[in-house]
């Protein structure tokens, strides 16, 4: 039995969980199994070199130069190469094929980690039978667990299938889109490359949107009314309800003369109770974590970084076996996991008694849900002791956070009293609101901001009952701006972005829980968005860069619009479940086919000008007409000519190529 990890660490991980075993070259030996893995993807997909015609004429670094006329490039047979670094892990993983019975995959649970392990055998031709782990909990019962569990590798064919369309479905984008954007943009004067991404363009573009809608922004002035009413022997402080005649379609009052009209006409008034309303209610626990979910909290509580998050989530699983699979797009668990409540709570409790102190490990709240599961479960803790001193600041926080979720599902519901008072006054409407905590419940080991209000008590009123206006007091507010993406906010963005499609008709087709992007990538997207100097952050924000927003104005909207890459992730995971994969990626090509014929250089030419093509001169001078162009320009706009211009080809090109620029774009030359 061949059992083929992931990574080092993992199959070290399944082996120290088998028993006794040697090492061995590139394996680890069992008495009946051996264990081998792989480096992450071994193999990657062929450059368009492999796909173009040799007498296409190559750059001094002998690659094939890029042309226009080669697009697009739609291989007829996939090429996949062994990466330089896997080569000697490849042979030992055939040689020990040639005696295998069978083959274990033990890559990760998710998409990438079943191509991961199934390209290797698809490449080396293996036929034989093939099993499948899934393993969510790396401590020693957990994969026990996972290999009483062991199903048919045929069984995730439709992952396979999901993940082999990505990956293709990236390559024809990046390779063939890439390069017709970076050759328009380069005819128009632009220096570098136009990098462009399935997932990665659509995300700049809700940045960019977003940073425009904060920028230009204009608070509007408006007022509210805080009344005190005495009633009996306590004080009503109620918000006054500004009527439709008085107020703009937001309920907002704008004109502050209106305000004070209002006060002055309740002062020392007798309001009159309109009704009277004590309502039980409850609130259920929230559900545990899923990736997007963990990473927007830990943004929001600490200013964690969504990389930082899920490395350090990554290592709470791999390294410490503290906490389940971290990139999961799942909050709910199996029926099935309820019965290890008893062993994790224990765990928690060696760390943390007095969180534990109030479970009841009979209750099975919502979370516990088979029908809601998806390939993951949420993240929870492992019923491994965690030592906390090996653990960084981070790692505790996360792990900490984590926990208290999963012992709030074994806590009972809050349960509050929701108290309304509605008073009239002058014909004036006023509305009191409170609330009254029954039981604490859940909320003992996750507050809320709502506890901050929820020890505001209101005495108990009567319809009709008479209640004298004491004071009143007007306040001026303003409306606020959007606030500006953090990481965390934007992943929660990236996940839901349904919530960010105007077309109705398009949000209806989207399911609720589209996404861009997929739980284990979206943290990596936003590094590779602030690589390329499209986004950069400040403090906690994420801000759109210059050369991003002149991307996004030059590029087809189809391009940078959020709706497309949330269909076709919608695709693929319908390919999951065994939607037919070639008409995916048939109506994929076709789609940028249609992108590259239709790209000009004429919607680069604003980008081009901010970032434009540097000049060589090689120690050249300027040409004579150049020089007279310069002092000419220089003479009409009563400016000094650059230092060097006499000597220097580069900075005589540059001050005209700056000045004509100036004229082009300034308001007097609309």
């Amino acid at each position: 039995m061949l059992i083929i990890a992931e990574k080092p660490s993992l199959g070290r991980t399944i082996a120290a969980a088998l028993g006794s075993g040697k090492k061995g070259n590139g394996c680890i030996n069992g008495d009946n199994w051996i264990v081998t893995w792989a480096f992450g993807h071994m193999y990657e997909q062929a450059m368009p070199d492999a796909y173009l015609a040799d007498e296409i004429p190559t750059t001094k670094k002998g690659s094939k130069v890029w042309r226009s006329e080669d697009l697009p490039i739609i291989p007829d047979k996939w090429i996949l190469n062994p990466r330089a670094d896997a080569q000697r892990q490849l042979m030992i993983i055939q040689n020990l094929l040639k005696n295998a019975t069978e083959v274990i995959h033990a890559g990760d649970p998710d998409r990438e980690g079943q191509l991961l392990i199934d390209e290797i055998l698809v490449e080396m031709g293996w036929q034989g039978l093939t099993k499948r782990i899934w393993l969510q909990d790396l401590t020693t019962d957990g994969i026990k667990q996972a290999f009483k569990n062991i199903k048919e590798n045929s069984d995730y064919r439709g992952l396979y299938d999901a993940a082999v369309s990505r990956s293709r479905c990236d390559w024809l984008l990046g390779m063939n889109v890439t390069r017709a954007f970076t050759l328009a943009y380069q005819k128009a004067g632009g220096d570098g490359v136009i990098s462009v991404g399935r997932v990665q363009t659509p995300t700049l573009n809700l940045i960019v949107e977003r940073d425009r809608v904060v920028e230009n922004f204009r608070p509007l002035p408006y007022y509210t009314i805080k009344a005190q009413f005495k009633q009996k022997e306590s004080t009503i402080s109620a918000n006054w309800q500004p009527s439709e005649y008085d107020s703009d379609p937001d309920g907002r009052c704008l004109k502050r003369e209106i305000a004070e009209s209002v006060c002055n006409k309740v002062a020392q008034q007798h309001g009159s109770v309109e009704s009277y309303s004590r309502k039980k209610r409850r609130e259920k626990p929230p559900l545990p974590f899923s990736l997007s979910q963990l990473q927007t909290t830990a943004s929001s509580k600490w200013g964690y970084g969504a990389q930082e998050v899920l490395d350090a989530a990554q290592r709470l699983y791999e390294e410490h076996k503290l906490t389940t699979y971290p990139r999961t797009d799942c909050g709910y668990l199996s029926e099935g996991q309820h019965s290890d409540a008893k062993n994790i709570i224990g765990a928690i409790a060696k760390v943390n008694p007095i969180l534990v102190k109030d479970v009841d490990l009979k209750r099975k709240s919502k979370a516990f849900n088979d029908k809601k599961v998806t390939a993951h479960t949420g993240i929870i803790p492992t019923a491994k002791t965690p030592d906390i001193t090996r653990l960084s600041k981070i790692e505790t926080a996360l792990y900490g956070i984590i926990a208290r979720h999963y012992v709030a599902q074994f806590l009972p519901d809050h349960e509050f009293y929701s108290v309304e008072i509605k008073i009239s006054c002058m014909d004036e409407m006023f509305i009191a609101k409170g609330r009254e905590v029954i039981v604490e419940g859940w909320k003992s080991v996750l507050p809320t901001k709502n506890n901050k209000t929820e020890g505001v008590d209101l005495p108990k009123a009567s319809k009709g009952e008479s209640v004298p206006c004491l004071s009143t007091e007007i306040l001026d507010k303003q409306t606020k701006p959007l606030s500006r993406f953090t990481e965390g906010t934007l992943i929660k963005a990236m996940a839901g972005i349904a919530r960010y499609v105007d077309d109705q008709r398009v949000k209806d087709a989207l399911k609720e829980s589209a996404g861009i992007g997929t739980e284990a990538t979206r943290a990596s997207i936003i590094e590779t968005l602030k690589q390329r100097n499209y986004i950069q952050a400040k403090g906690k924000k994420v801000i759109s860069t210059e050369h991003g927003r002149h991307f996004i104005d030059s590029i087809p909207g189809r391009v940078k619009d959020p709706a497309v890459t949330a269909w076709w992730e919608q695709q693929m995971n319908e390919i999951t479940e065994g939607a037919d994969a070639e008409l995916f990626l048939e109506k994929m090509t076709g789609w940028m086919s249609k992108l590259v014929s239709h790209t000009t250089p004429e919607q680069f030419k604003v980008a081009a000008r901010a970032n434009p093509k540097k000049i060589q001169d090689n120690g050249n001078p300027p040409t004579k007409k150049m020089m007279e162009l310069a002092k000419s320009i220089a003479k009409e706009r009563n400016i000094k000519l650059p230092k060097g211009y006499t000597k220097s080809f580069s900075v005589t090109h540059k001050f005209i190529d700056e000045q004509l620029n100036k004229s082009v774009t300034s308001p007097a030359s609309h």
